[in-house]
């Protein structure tokens, strides 16, 4: 069990994948919100088809066709990165890299939200 999700906040304050959560439909937003209370209750347990390792720190869940990137913090906590609606069958590179480089921004700057389950 992970003691707290947070979201990633950037240097101008905005919370990417708060906003990608709010502007989907409200089935999409309750699966989403599902996962995430799944990541909360099993942490590194939870695996395919909900969760999947992508590499360099990054996971993925997966539900349907969105996309929620999120790296474990301090072993206790998660922190919500990037979010997309996946289109083909690869992540797309840049998607990936952007995760690397937000994961390095939370480590340094603890740049982050809670988000209350």
């Amino acid at each position: 069990m992970l003691a707290n999700i947070y979201y990633f906040v950037d240097e101008r304050g905005n919370k990417p994948v708060k906003e990608f959560i709010a502007s989907l439909p409200i089935k999409d937003r309750a699966k989403v919100f599902a996962y995430i209370a799944e990541l909360k209750m099993q942490g590194n347990n939870l695996r395919r088809p909900m969760a999947d390792y992508l590499g360099n720190g990054i996971y993925e869940l997966r539900p349907k066709a969105n996309r929620v990137f999120y790296f474990v913090f301090l072993k206790e906590s998660a922190v919500l990165l990037h979010a997309i609606r996946k289109k083909t069958d690869k992540i797309p590179k840049r998607d990936l890299e952007l995760c690397i480089g937000r994961k390095l921004q939370v480590e340094e700057y603890a740049r982050m939200e809670k988000l209350e389950l």
